[in-house]
Order: C-alpha cells, then structure tokens, then sequence
C-alpha cells in the first residue's frame, strides 16, 4: 500500500534524505586479504567446524570481534560464521552490535551479516563530505544484505537521524533506491515522529495506519488537486 496523500509524503521524502545516500554502502566492500587472530582455537572432527574463542577477523576496513567463533571452513571463498558474545562489526564509519551473529562469504567478500540482540544496534557515523547526518537504529535483528543492498531491521524495529524517527515491527532500507518500507503487525503500528529543523514547517503527521507501508513520492497530479 502505497501513502500519497502530498503532504505526508514530502514528510517522509525529507526524512528518507536524511538516511545513507544511494550507492553507499553499510560494511565495506573487499576482496582484500583476510586475517584471523583468536586466543585458541579446535577442530571438532564430529561436527566438521572450527571453533575460536576470544576472535577477531579483519579485512580492509572490516573488523569482527567476539568471544566464539564457529565455521563450517577457514575457506573464505564460500563459508558460514556464527559469533556469540559481544559481537563487534565495524565498517568504514558503521557500527553493528548484537549477542549473536551469523555472517556469510563468498568469494572472499562479507555478503550477508544477520545479527540478533536484546536488541542489536546499528550506528553510522556522521560524513559531512557525503553529506550524511548520523544514523542509528535497533530491533531484535539486522540484517545487512550486500548483494541486494538493503538493511532489514526486524522485530521493535526503530530508526533515528538524530532529530527523526520510525518504529514497527520491521524496517526495510533499500540503499541503491534510496526507499524505506515500513511494516507492523496486528497488534502494533508504524509510527513516524517528523521533528522540525530550522525552521521547517511542521507536516503535523506522527503515525501510520497498522500494516505494510511503502514509502514513497506523491504524483504531481495529487499536488496539484490538494488531496
């Protein structure tokens, strides 16, 4: 279900702007060499993983550290990793905290990075040369997906500038189109708080009906009728 009544879009558009630029991405990009360091490590020969404990892994601008470690393969090229314990994954200005973790490679690349919590945290840091505010966010998961580009925030979901704010029970970000798509359940709702900044107009707009919500720009023709 599409919103077009004009003023509460331009609402929301002002605050879509405020969120990462299109193109940029949330945890770095690499194919740069990756390297390992834990306090000890084991191979459980049963199971067929490796286990590490007190780990950290970077790579270029990438750095993952927790208490355990356990993988299908040290293999990067194609490879499953789950972390428990004060998971850490920091990117280029980006920061993403959880209890649990599950990250996966391909081809020596960070693909897909799902991370739970009570609730997991997302940051990004201010960038005044890409002209980006500060950018946080919480829910009971997220999950960052480098192939589709798109941050899903999942369960209690919140997402703040800074000054704006949206709740519900998921949150999709798709960073290539530059769209946010807001969904709740049937006992909650979407809720949008637009705080003013200097001196723009007050939309007077700071909730949504319940249900799936795709936030989008009104027609020229809707402007044009007033409705």
């Amino acid at each position: 279900m599409a919103y077009s009544n004009p003023v509460f879009a331009r609402s929301l558009i002002a605050l879509l702007a405020l969120l990462p630029a299109a193109g940029l991405a949330i945890l770095p990009d690499s194919k740069e060499p990756i390297a390992l360091e834990a306090d000890s490590s084991e191979f459980d020969k049963q199971e067929n993983r490796l286990i590490f404990q007190r780990v950290r892994i970077t790579q270029a601008g990438l750095s993952i550290v927790a208490e355990t470690a356990v993988a299908d393969g040290l293999d990067f090229s194609r490879s499953v990793w789950t972390f428990t314990g004060g998971v850490n994954i920091d990117g280029e200005g980006s920061h993403i905290r959880g209890s649990t973790a599950q990250l996966v490679f391909t081809d020596h690349r960070l693909v897909q990075a799902t991370t739970t919590g009570e609730p997991a945290t997302f940051d990004r840091e201010a960038d005044p040369e890409e002209d980006l505010r500060a950018l946080s966010g919480n829910a009971e998961s997220i999950e960052y997906d480098a192939v589709e580009s798109t941050l899903l925030l999942s369960g209690s979901a919140r997402l703040l500038d800074g000054a704006n704010e949206i709740t519900g029970d998921q949150l999709l970000y798709n960073i290539i189109e530059d769209k946010l798509i807001a969904s709740s359940d049937d006992a909650s709702q979407v809720r949008v708080i637009i705080t003013p900044q200097n001196g723009a107009e007050d939309a007077g707009v700071d909730e949504t009906p319940a249900g799936d919500g795709e936030l989008q720009e009104p027609d020229a023709d809707d402007e044009d009728s007033g409705t």
